[in-house]
């Protein structure tokens, strides 16, 4: 029991939904609001989709108390959604970078070739962190109860108490943190998947990085003037 050992992890609250729902929305607000001319987006009905998921998520994170551990399923269902929409986004953008034509009835400049891929981007990390997050050890819920038997990541907090103390666990800042190291390295930094989901999902992340940088720098390069001189 936790009161006959002092550095035995003790149970805590859940984790708040409410960095998860601002990392949505940070995903999904560029994509509306900066003009079609500035940038390659996806089809209007990509942001639809994950605007509506962000709804549902508010309607459940806003009930009194913690968010219930049978909401997990919908919850990993919404974020699926939202990966599935980046991935679309992705895919059409190097489509018509790869076409070469105009879009919307504007020239691919180089400026607006780098305003998607950054949007890609972005949005990439944002939305497998948050897959991240509910995927690993059964999600925030399972991971505030105790010590995961069977975690799908690890991290070197776990590996070394000193490093973050007994009663360390991940939280949204963390599974951000291996998104973006995953997103720029194309492989993990200081956190390990060590399943087969995690794996599957840190080399869609990867993949899906690498053709936007590949493809929409490739294209900026033969754009962009050569230096005089």
């Amino acid at each position: 029991m936790a009161a006959d050992n002092p550095d035995a992890p003790t149970a805590r609250a859940p984790e708040t939904y409410t960095w998860p729902i601002l990392a949505m929305v940070a995903a999904i607000l560029p994509q509306v609001l900066v003009p079609a001319r500035f940038r390659v987006g996806p089809v209007p009905l990509v942001p639809l989709i994950e605007l509506a998921a962000v709804a549902v998520m508010v309607v459940i994170a806003a009930r009194p108390g913690p968010v219930p551990r049978g909401a997990r399923p919908l919850v990993l269902t919404l974020f699926g959604v939202l990966v599935g929409a980046n991935t679309v986004g992705a895919g059409r953008l190097v489509s018509l970078v790869l076409d070469g034509h105009p879009v919307d009835g504007a020239a691919l400049t180089a400026n607006r070739l780098l305003v998607a891929g950054a949007l890609a981007l972005s949005t990439n990390m944002f939305t497998f962190a948050l897959l991240y997050w509910q995927v690993d050890g059964g999600g925030p819920w399972t991971r505030a109860r105790g010590p995961v038997q069977r975690p799908d990541f690890q991290f070197p907090q776990t590996l070394d108490r000193e490093l973050g103390g007994p009663d360390w666990i991940p939280h949204f800042g963390d599974y951000l943190y291996v998104a973006f190291t995953n997103l720029i390295s194309f492989s993990p930094a200081d956190t390990s998947p060590l399943t087969g989901r995690a794996k599957t999902l840190m080399a869609l992340q990867s993949l899906i990085a690498l053709a936007v940088i590949v493809v929409v720098l490739s294209r900026v390069i033969n754009i962009l003037p050569a230096p005089a001189g």
